[in-house]
């Protein structure tokens, strides 16, 4: 008996010491700053701590986008599309040839819509991750001018594939950083994980709607003009001279004269403002924490007495415009207050929340015309110019760019 004991006790020692000896994980920085985002999905993909299911919720956020990327470029996604100034698109940074002697596959609005559906997927997985955070303070220290995603899918994420620079493109700003630039390192903690999420819902918000309508319309009028191969190509192109001019403009405008969308999931609205709300509400319950941190590391989203990225300042005043902001955002969406509409008087307008309950098909010269809106408006308290005037008037001309950055 006591032989036995031994052995078990032996057993469990062995046991504990390989346990003590077992590597440790690799930072999170680590993985990005070379692009493994594979090995970091695997390495966070059984997370125990808050630190651990950031990590993990972070690379399904960049995985999605890196899956996007190689997704259009292997659809052959053309270097000079003049669509490339559409949000989902400015995230891709297209290439030429994929692999040398390569050709890109034949892009269908089917494969095209399969992008988009599981990107949707993946950051519906990462909402689910930062879900489960129970709340407590942690760090995660990322170097995001190393972040590199391997966007060309030629199996490895090279110096001129970084994160930074697509990121700057969503925003509108193709300027390339100074030289000396300092690095951007950021230590996120559980506020930034809260923004996040916010994040994630209003990507997948926006995504449903996309999803909601047939785009075939505007596919067969223009779909050259995004990819190297679609098929079905636009039928002029049979007859067509090819040779520089305007033509891949007049056939934008003509696919804006045909965007006439049947609507395929009228459910979609709901499920994008369930998203949208609770976007709204991440990003409240985001601002009360950072106004509640006391201490000034490497932030991400500055309080009045932080310092955010390079020495980024917020003020007071600007995060209370903001929370106004949200508060506005949501009565237009609850129909509490109305839509403005360029050409509808004074006092009334657009009952969000009727649309979204009841939603038309997307008409794109009717909707601005504004006679496919006739069922939705309604006298009442509008959201007006006057109104985003005083919200927005501490931002100055920076306010989008303080949307986008704060969520």
């Amino acid at each position: 008996m006591t032989i036995r004991r031994g052995l078990i006790a032996g057993f469990m020692f062995l046991i504990a010491a390989g346990v003590s000896n077992a590597p440790a994980a690799e930072p999170l920085d680590r993985y990005l700053r070379s692009g493994r985002i594979d090995a970091a999905l695997r390495e966070f993909g059984d997370p125990d701590t808050d630190a651990e299911r950031f990590s993990l919720a972070a690379t399904q956020v960049l995985g999605a986008l890196e899956d996007f990327a190689q997704g259009f470029n292997e659809l052959g996604v053309r270097q000079d599309s003049p669509l490339s100034f559409l949000p989902f698109f400015r995230v891709v940074i297209p290439v030429a040839d994929r692999v040398p002697g390569v050709k890109p596959s034949v892009a269908t609005p089917a494969a095209t819509a399969e992008l988009f559906r599981s990107l949707r997927s993946s950051l519906r997985a990462a909402t689910r991750t930062l879900e489960e955070i129970e709340g407590e303070d942690f760090g995660v220290e990322i170097n995001l001018s190393q972040v590199r995603l391997d966007f060309d899918a030629d199996g490895t994420a090279e110096a001129d594939e970084q994160l930074l620079d697509s990121l700057a493109a969503l925003i509108g700003n193709r300027r390339p950083p100074a030289p000396d630039a300092a690095p951007l390192v950021i230590r996120f903690d559980a506020a930034d994980a809260i923004w996040l999420r916010g994040y994630t819902h209003f990507l997948s918000g926006v995504l449903d709607i996309l999803l909601a309508y047939d785009w075939r319309p505007v596919w067969d009028q223009c779909a050259y003009t995004l990819f190297r191969v679609p098929a079905p190509d636009t039928e002029l192109r049979r007859w067509m001279r090819h040779e520089p001019g305007p033509g891949m403009w007049v056939d934008l405008i003509a696919a804006l004269h045909d965007m006439r969308l049947e609507l395929n999931d009228e459910k979609a609205w709901p499920r994008a403002r369930s998203g949208f709300e609770a976007m709204i509400a991440d990003s409240r319950a985001c601002w009360s924490r950072v106004q509640a941190e006391t201490d000034n590391e490497k932030e991400w989203l500055p309080s009045a007495s932080q310092t955010g990225p390079r020495g980024t300042t917020i003020s007071q005043e600007q995060i209370d415009a903001w929370l106004a902001v949200l508060d506005e955002l949501e009565a237009v969406s609850r129909g509490e207050k109305l839509l403005p509409h360029w050409r509808i008087r004074s006092g009334a307008g657009i009952n969000v929340d009727r649309f979204i309950n009841s939603p038309p098909p997307l008409d794109l010269v009717l909707w601005i015309q504004g006679s496919a809106l006739i069922p939705y408006l309604e006298e009442g308290a509008v959201s007006d110019d006057s109104t985003w005037d005083r919200l927005t008037g501490p931002f100055g001309p920076g306010f989008l760019q303080f949307a986008i950055w704060s969520n």
